[in-house]
């Protein structure tokens, strides 16, 4: 039986691709490019599907943390400071091992993509750069143009289907332990 909290992570997951596809479903192909402040170029549809996928890893994100917060219950530990910190809480206080769990590999690569769109505006910052990031995310086939993510349809499609995977299997795996 799964965890409340993870059907409601899957439910979130589920509810946030619908309502982009949903929202996108009727748009022209070939719609004008919008210019954005800083004088880039930029097509909407495109920062709409970087904005989901923004939206489908951090729900992840923020179910991992809320699992990690009910396994502490009252003896809650230092409050994690994004993934890492919560991977080695998961790890050293509940015996968890999130990059064990099936999908981490992948996860780890929407994570890189999120990051370049939350971080860069889509655009690989030079410590990613320095970081060979760009080549990480070959794994999930994001293309990188210029030093940017390229977030096509199919990519968030199984961007979604990854956070799916992984909610799914920590969930096995907390319950294991």
């Amino acid at each position: 039986m799964m965890l409340d909290i993870t059907e409601n992570a899957l439910e979130e997951l589920i509810a946030t691709y619908a309502r982009h596809i949903t929202t996108t479903a009727g748009r022209r192909p070939g719609r004008p490019l919008r210019r954005f402040r800083d004088d880039t170029v930029g097509d909407t549809a495109a920062a709409d599907r970087a904005a989901c996928w923004l939206r489908l890893v951090s729900i992840v994100e923020i179910y991992v943390e809320t699992l990690l917060r009910r396994l502490d219950g009252k003896e809650a530990g230092k409050a994690p400071r994004g993934w890492d910190d919560v991977v080695k809480a998961l790890k050293t206080r509940h015996a968890i091992d999130a990059s064990d769990a099936e999908g981490w590999a992948k996860l780890e690569s929407c994570i890189i993509v999120r990051n370049a769109v939350a971080h860069g505006l889509g655009r690989f910052t030079p410590n990613q750069l320095k970081q060979e990031k760009p080549r990480k995310v070959r794994l999930i086939d994001v293309p990188v143009r210029d030093g940017a993510v390229v977030v096509t349809s199919e990519a968030l499609a199984g961007c979604v289907e990854t956070c799916r995977g992984f909610v799914t299997a920590l969930d096995r795996t907390s319950q294991s332990v």
